[in-house]
């Protein structure tokens, strides 16, 4: 069986339960492209009934299905708190099953909360936010071994390129696109942040630290 016969052999499963009213392909397979290879499909599903996220996995003649189950009034409840995984997977879905049409109204929904922006951190939220990283500094500054430096290291970076939206009131990108949104939208940030690789120096961090929070009084 094939990876296309194996997908809708779920997929027709998935709607014949009754309580699933609505389904969309998330993720790096959301182009449903069976001519390249797939190694994994996930789904978001929309419930008539439940309380709480479900997520289920399956592994299916080597192909990883990975299931995410949400009521529909949980599906809002995401949305209104801004859950950026939600939204996103909501806006650049693929949907492919949507048994009571919740789905348009569901997506404009997402889509003008995307608009509005994340939640905007408070004043004194922010300075905590460049406190915990100063401390950690400080840290990385007294220690001789290597490998907490390095892993402190890590750590501040993307605490500190994490910083950056936020102050900025922007939705923070997952861990793993941090650095891509980065060179995309301040590439002399960008440069400061991978100086750091070439010795591990505080100073860089330091120097990050200004020019995040340069606006910030």
């Amino acid at each position: 069986m094939d990876i296309k016969q194996v997908y809708e052999e779920l997929v027709l499963k998935l709607k014949k339960n009754k309580n699933n009213i609505a389904i969309i392909v998330v993720g790096s397979s959301v182009d449903l492209n069976f001519d390249k290879n797939i190694n994994d499909i996930d789904f978001f599903i929309i419930t008539e009934h439940g309380d709480k996220q479900i997520r289920k996995r399956y592994d299916i003649q080597n192909i990883d299905f990975d299931i995410n189950y949400f009521s529909e009034s949980l599906a809002y409840e995401l949305i209104n708190k801004k859950e950026l995984f939600f939204i996103e997977g909501l806006i650049k879905g693929n949907n492919i099953y949507d048994k009571n049409n919740i789905l348009d109204d569901m997506i404009k929904h997402a889509i003008s909360e995307y608009k509005n922006g994340p939640f905007k951190y408070s004043s004194y939220e922010i300075e905590e936010l460049k406190l915990n990283i100063i401390d950690n500094i400080k840290r990385i500054e007294h220690s001789k071994d290597l490998a907490y430096v390095q892993f402190m290291s890590n750590l501040c970076l993307k605490d500190i390129l994490k910083s950056y939206f936020i102050v900025n009131n922007k939705w923070v990108p997952k861990d793993k696109k941090l650095f891509q949104k980065i060179r995309e939208i301040d590439y002399d940030l960008y440069n400061i942040s991978h100086s750091l690789y070439i010795n591990y120096d505080s100073n860089v961090l330091n120097d990050m630290i200004k020019y995040v929070f340069k606006n910030i009084k």
